[in-house]
């Protein structure tokens, strides 16, 4: 069975550390992450000036794994805040049998708290933590009934 699990969630919220547990809790997985394809393309995770190539290689290798394992958990470590984001990568990728949303529901001050417990080269500025929860959208009822399950991880 192929399996895709799409993160969504603020900075700091647990995504990439939930991502390597549920790894090594569970054989054939495999986590895409956008900052680690950054830190690839520009030796950083927060040199933004190759967002396309980025965002490119992303889409690549969901669709590489998919194509190389039949049985497979891919896991989307990324923002996807946006509900177009979550129904993209659902509808872009049918080659999966099995589509999952992970949520970290966390308040703005539980936000600000970790994001300063990363490391030094991940933190993300204050007022762009703000801009990010002010524009993260909730699943709507049209995604909410692309997913085969939903989870919110409370940590």
């Amino acid at each position: 069975m192929k399996t895709l699990i799409i993160l969504s969630a603020m900075p700091g919220s647990g995504k990439s550390t939930w991502a390597k547990k549920y790894q090594e809790e569970h054989p054939h997985t495999l986590i895409v992450s956008s900052d680690q394809i950054r830190y690839e393309l520009t030796g950083t995770t927060q040199d933004f000036s190759k967002q396309k190539e980025v965002w490119d290689l992303f889409s690549l290798r969901i669709h590489e794994y998919a194509q190389r394992y039949d049985d497979v958990t891919v896991i989307l470590d990324a923002l996807n805040d946006l509900n177009s984001l979550r129904e993209k990568y659902v509808k872009d990728n049918p080659e999966f049998d099995r589509y999952e949303l992970v949520l970290f529901p966390r308040t703005l001050e539980q936000i600000r708290f970790y994001n300063r417990q990363r490391n030094e080269c991940s933190v993300v500025p204050d007022d762009q933590l703000e801009m990010l929860v002010k524009k993260f959208e909730q699943p709507s009822p049209e995604v909410i009934k692309l997913f085969n399950k939903i989870h919110e991880i409370h940590w």
